[in-house]
């Protein structure tokens, strides 16, 4: 089951892809990270410390889906015009 685990792992990837519209090159360097971890079939648990085997496209696809969506949000907040509030 890919949507078993803990919410703090798909805030990180939104967080990188919010972080990527700042900085483009991130997200081409995420990518090819995922790509590797699924052609290798392992997951890396930053907060475990571990290495695991197994890996699925579904799971793959979830996390690059997170980080697109903290892509559009970190567009949308760097596009969103500057307002400023006047006093009456």
């Amino acid at each position: 089951m890919i949507y078993d685990r803990p919410i703090y792992y798909a805030l990180i990837h939104i967080t990188i892809g919010m972080v990527a519209a700042w900085f483009p090159p991130l997200f081409p360097l995420f990518l090819i990270y995922q790509l590797v971890q699924l052609l290798l079939n392992k997951r890396f648990f930053l907060f475990e410390g571990e290495i695991r085997n197994g890996n699925s496209v579904p799971h793959t696809a979830l996390k690059i889906a997170e980080v697109c969506v903290g892509f559009l949000i970190g567009r949308w907040i760097l596009d969103s015009p500057t307002k400023k509030v006047g006093m009456m």
